[in-house]
């Protein structure tokens, strides 16, 4: 998820971002420009995020 926060330091760039799965070790690619989404490869691709969303904000000093 971090990842999709760096397309705000280049605005109006193309921003591409190798990375791997931490489960399989399989690589992904997802390409971006602003708010739209150019590519993710494989397509199946998916996020996943052990707090629940309405937690993100608890516990860390940056927003308490």
């Amino acid at each position: 998820m971090e990842v999709l926060a760096v397309r705000w330091l280049f605005p109006g760039k193309e921003i591409r971002v190798d990375t791997v799965c931490l489960d399989c070790g399989e690589p992904i690619v997802v390409r971006m420009r602003d708010e739209e989404i150019l590519e993710i490869n494989p397509p199946t691709a998916i996020a996943y995020l052990m707090s629940p969303f309405a937690k993100w904000r608890e516990g860390t000093g940056a927003f308490n």
